[in-house]
């Protein structure tokens, strides 16, 4: 939409003259509009590009905190356990290691990790190149 100079309305893209104040739409005011238009689409295209490469990232944090807390309780509690001949602490670094990386899961979920940037729904998934919901690009 095009806003009019004089009056400030917005009136259609294609309108040479307002139809509130009359005023005339010069070529410089056309050249204008649509550059503005441009820099607009170019700023949201770089934003949605830079959230898709933040979003990639944090994925990635989150997946390898994810696979440390659940696999390094285990290594201490076999480790532990192999030493002590006590099974328990297996079970119990077991347990940890899944309620901590399950946390690690929870927290990336609510903090945007595993969302597509465009329809902002949950993947439930850490892989694909494209949004099971609107089936765009995720990746490039």
């Amino acid at each position: 939409m095009k806003i009019c100079p004089k009056c400030r309305e917005s009136i259609g893209e294609t309108l040479q003259v307002c139809p509130l104040c009359n005023y005339q739409f010069t070529e410089e005011d056309n050249i204008r509009f649509f550059k503005e238009k441009e820099e607009l689409e170019y700023g949201e295209a770089k934003y949605l590009e830079d959230l898709r490469a933040k979003r990639a990232k944090m994925r990635v944090i989150y997946s390898l905190v994810m696979m440390g807390l659940y696999i390094l309780p285990m290594i201490i509690g076999g480790t532990l356990s192999i030493f002590t001949e006590n099974v328990n602490f297996y079970v119990v670094f077991a347990v940890i290691g899944l309620v901590s990386g399950f946390a690690v899961m929870i927290i990336g979920i609510v903090n945007g990790a595993f969302r597509c940037p465009f329809c902002d729904r949950i993947l439930f998934r850490n892989y694909g190149k494209h949004c099971t919901h609107c089936g765009k690009q995720l990746y490039y």
